[in-house]
C-alpha cells in the first residue's frame, strides 16, 4: 500500500469515527424532537436453559422434551433483537413491552450478547405467580425514559385456574417532556376454549379499568398507554364494555388506533383467520392538539417484516414464523407479530434553540 493510500484511508476512518461519535453524542444529549416509538412483542417462550425450582420450566431445558439448548436461546436472542432494531432502525424504540419471558436473568443475557447491548436499554421485570414461569417485561431506553415507579399488580385465579401473569404498572418521564403509565398485559389464554375462559379475561379487564380509573381519579389527564396480548380480538366488547376503549371520534376513556387497521389484519394466525391479540391502547391525552405528547398518526404498526413470516402450506398466504411448532424445534422468531405506535413529543421551551 502506497503512502498516499494509507493517508487516504487513515483520513477517512477519523473522518467516519469523528462523524459517529458526534452522531452519538448528539442524542444522547438531546433526543428533544425525536419521534419516540412504543412497541409491543410476544416472543414465544423466552426461556433461560437453567432449571427454576419454583416454576414449571423442565421442557425448556437442554434434556427437557423441547431440546432448549444454549445455542438454541442464543439464536432466540439475535432474532429478537433484529426485530427490536428493525422496529425503529436508526432511532431505536424507547420502550420495548414483552410478553412470554421467563425472568429477568435471561433479558440481561439478551441485552448483553446482542446488537441492543450498546443502546443503553434497562429492565423492569417481577416474577409472576404463573404457573408456566413466563411474565410480562419491560425495556426502556434510560436515555429518554425515566422511571420513577413501578410495580406488579396480581390478578386473582379463580376456583379451578392456574395462577396467570401479572399487569406491570411503570410509571415514567419521556424525554423530560412529560409523565406516561404503562400497563404491560398477557391476559389468561384460550387454552381450553375461547368461550370457555373468556370469563378470566373478563377478570383482567375489569382489573385494568379498575387501576385506569383510580389512576385518572388520581391524576389530572394522565397519559395512559395499554399494551399486551389481549388473547382476545381488538374488536371485542371485552374492551369496549369493560375497558373504555373506542374509536378517534368515540367518547370513551381511551382509543384503540388498532380499530383504523384494515379488515383481515392480524398479529397471530389460527387455521385461515388472522386476529389482533396484540395491541397498544392509549388515553384521549395522547389526541389533544395542545399536549406535549401526541399520537403521530391514528393506526397501529403491525410489523409484519418479511422474515417475520413464512409460507402457510395448509391455510395459504403466510403465517408468523414461530420457534416451535408444537413440541419440535423450527427455529423461527415467534408465533405472534409486534405491534407499535409512534409518538411526537414536544421540545420544552428553552430547549429548542
Amino acid at each position: 500500500m502506497s503512502l498516499l493510500t494509507f493517508c487516504r484511508h487513515t483520513c477517512f476512518l477519523l473522518l467516519f469515527l469523528g462523524l459517529s461519535l458526534s452522531l452519538c453524542l448528539a442524542q444522547k444529549e438531546d433526543n428533544q424532537g425525536l419521534p419516540a416509538t412504543l412497541m409491543f412483542y410476544n416472543v414465544e417462550n423466552l426461556f433461560d436453559v437453567e432449571n427454576d425450582s419454583l416454576a414449571n420450566d423442565e421442557e425448556f431445558l437442554p434434556d427437557g422434551l423441547r431440546r432448549w439448548t444454549h445455542n438454541r436461546m442464543k439464536e432466540k436472542f439475535r432474532r429478537i433483537s433484529r426485530v427490536i432494531l428493525n422496529a425503529g432502525m436508526w432511532n431505536p424504540p424507547v420502550v420495548v413491552g414483552l410478553g412470554e419471558v421467563e425472568n429477568s436473568r435471561v433479558l440481561k443475557y439478551m441485552l448483553y450478547d446482542t446488537g441492543l447491548a450498546n443502546l443503553g436499554y434497562e429492565i423492569v421485570h417481577y416474577d409472576s405467580p404463573d404457573e408456566r414461569g413466563i411474565d410480562v417485561a419491560f425495556l426502556f431506553l434510560s436515555s429518554r425514559f425515566v422511571v420513577s415507579e413501578s410495580y406488579p399488580v396480581s390478578l386473582e385465579a379463580p376456583a379451578g385456574l392456574r395462577p396467570t401473569r401479572d399487569i406491570l404498572y411503570v410509571k415514567g418521564v419521556i424525554d423530560k417532556a412529560d409523565t406516561l403509565h404503562f400497563f404491560v398485559n398477557h391476559w389468561p389464554s384460550r387454552y381450553s376454549g375461547a368461550a370457555a375462559t373468556q370469563k378470566y379475561r373478563l377478570q383482567a379487564a375489569r382489573k385494568l379499568r379498575y387501576l385506569t380509573d383510580s389512576l385518572q381519579r388520581a391524576n389530572t389527564a394522565p397519559h395512559i398507554v395499554i399494551m399486551g396480548d389481549f388473547n382476545e380480538d381488538h374488536s371485542s366488547r371485552l374492551f369496549t364494555d369493560n375497558v373504555g376503549v373506542g374509536g378517534r371520534d368515540d367518547k370513551t376513556p381511551f382509543y384503540a388506533p388498532s380499530l383504523e387497521l384494515p379488515p383481515a389484519s392480524g398479529t397471530l394466525k389460527y387455521r385461515q383467520s388472522w386476529q389482533v391479540f396484540d395491541q397498544i391502547i392509549v388515553s384521549r391525552t395522547f389526541l389533544e392538539a395542545d399536549s406535549k405528547v401526541q399520537l403521530a398518526k391514528k393506526s397501529l404498526n403491525i410489523l409484519d417484516f418479511p422474515f417475520l413470516l413464512e409460507r402457510d402450506e395448509v391455510y395459504g398466504g403466510q403465517k408468523p414464523f414461530r420457534t416451535y411448532l408444537g413440541m419440535k424445534y423450527h427455529g423461527g422468531y415467534s408465533d405472534h407479530l409486534p405491534v407499535s405506535i409512534e409518538l411526537n413529543i414536544a421540545v420544552p421551551p428553552g430547549q429548542d434553540e
